[in-house]
């Protein structure tokens, strides 16, 4: 009697209270199809592990994010409505600012790892001007100036207004760790729960601004993609060799993986005249989740089953 008390016992207290019990996952293929919709207007953020949308918003929601962790300094601009950036020295922030002869930046695909569009501001006395890029029906959504007058632990400090001074603004933007990044709109003035919690996903489904160096094309071009989840650990290899269902789980250390967030990206599909977007489906991304799982991913479409662009569809299983 004393033993079968004793394993009663261990059953129901050998797990701390916090403890859940976690299921295996399925390993089962599945496949899933992101609602962009035709004019690209939804940033939809996924998670692999779950096979669900965590959350979406309009890309237009939003124009400078704050990196949030305690030692973050960088401030991002939203390449998803082609917004630009350009720096502007010998101006204090109450003189009239004029567009001409700016140079422009725009922020680089691949990440803030890489240098943003502002740039190091901190030992600056700088004016950033911002042009804010398109609203959804493609007009121009017009320019703010910025000044960013102090970085901290836990917050920033800005000022931001219209070139002619009007509709002046004073914002702090608080950090908190448990985002990649804080977001503001400048044209409602709010601070905006844009991207979920950094745990909560892998793959954000969004327009951005891609970087050409062919002197042929134009230096910045609006493009339709996948970037990753790079800040909290998210890695992408590309495999186009092997074939989709021949990769498994004991193929992983051949890989060689990358935290760009841009390495899935835009090409995996491409546009012919008179046919429209086709689908590369030999190519795999083997993604390395926030919870260090596995998975492999092919996209299998880009309509959907009215014909209508802008419908990512992949398959994707856990290796």
């Amino acid at each position: 009697m004393k033993k079968i008390l004793y394993i009663i016992l261990i059953l129901v207290f050998g797990c701390e209270q916090d403890e859940i019990p976690i299921r295996p996952s399925s390993s089962e293929l599945q496949s899933f199809q992101i609602e962009m919709e035709s004019d690209y207007k939804y940033q939809v953020y996924y998670n692999l592990e779950n096979n669900i949308v965590v959350k979406q918003n309009l890309k237009t929601e939003w124009d400078l994010a704050f990196e949030a962790s305690e030692d973050g300094w960088k401030i991002i601009t939203n390449s998803a409505r082609f917004a630009k950036v350009a720096e502007s020295p010998n101006h204090n922030f109450n003189d009239v600012i004029f567009i001409d002869n700016l140079t422009w930046k725009t922020e680089n695909p691949k990440g803030i790892i890489e240098e943003t569009a502002i740039g190091d501001y901190r030992n600056k006395n700088s004016i950033y001007v911002l042009d804010l890029g398109f609203k959804i029906d493609g007009t121009n959504a017009g320019y703010k100036k910025i000044s960013i007058d102090s970085v901290s632990h836990n917050m920033y400090n800005i000022q931001y207004a219209n070139l002619d001074n009007t509709e002046y603004r004073s914002k702090i933007v608080i950090k908190d760790n448990s985002y990649n990044f804080q977001y503001l709109s400048l044209e409602d003035d709010i601070l905006k729960e844009i991207e979920p919690k950094k745990q909560d996903w892998d793959l954000i489904f969004t327009q951005y601004t891609h970087l050409y160096n062919d002197p042929e094309l134009p230096p910045f071009y609006l493009v339709t993609g996948v970037l990753s989840n790079y800040l909290n650990n998210v890695l992408i290899a590309k495999d186009t060799v092997n074939i989709f269902e021949e990769i498994e789980g004991s193929m992983i250390n051949s890989y060689t993986f990358l935290n760009d967030q841009n390495i899935i990206g835009f090409d995996w599909k491409s546009y012919i005249f008179n046919e429209g977007y086709v689908v590369n489906s030999n190519i795999t991304y083997i993604i390395k989740d926030t919870r260090n799982n596995y998975f492999k991913l092919r996209f299998v479409d880009f309509y959907n089953t009215n014909g209508e662009k802008g419908y990512p569809t992949f398959e994707v299983i856990k290796l």
